[in-house]
């Protein structure tokens, strides 16, 4: 199945995505997809993008997953959340994690 004929099953079982796609699932400033899939929700489980380089590791894979799982685990839902994990633009060593609201109040 492609990411946007996904989309109606993942609302319907209110499932928070994790992906490495990420790119069909921003909403379209941050994306350079045609048809960014989270456009025209306007509720959602959240999402959970893990911004990899292709061909990362298992390593890498699992880091950058536990760095997500740390932060869900905090007070609080995703909820109309996108948590993205990067890489730190100043020390490739370290993960930079970020999140915003979408739709945006």
């Amino acid at each position: 199945m492609e990411d946007h004929q996904l989309m109606p099953k993942i609302i319907a079982g209110d499932w928070t995505l994790v992906t490495w796609n990420s790119d069909d699932f921003r909403p379209p400033a941050g994306s350079t997809s045609t048809r960014p899939c989270y456009v025209g929700y306007s509720l959602h489980a959240g999402l959970v993008c893990l911004n990899l380089k292709h061909g990362s590791s298992l390593q890498d894979q699992m880091a950058y997953f536990k760095k997500a799982l740390d932060f869900t685990g905090c007070p609080g839902d995703l909820v109309n959340v996108i948590v993205e994990v990067d890489p730190d633009r100043h020390d490739p060593n370290n993960i930079y994690l970020w999140h915003y609201e979408f739709p945006s109040e």
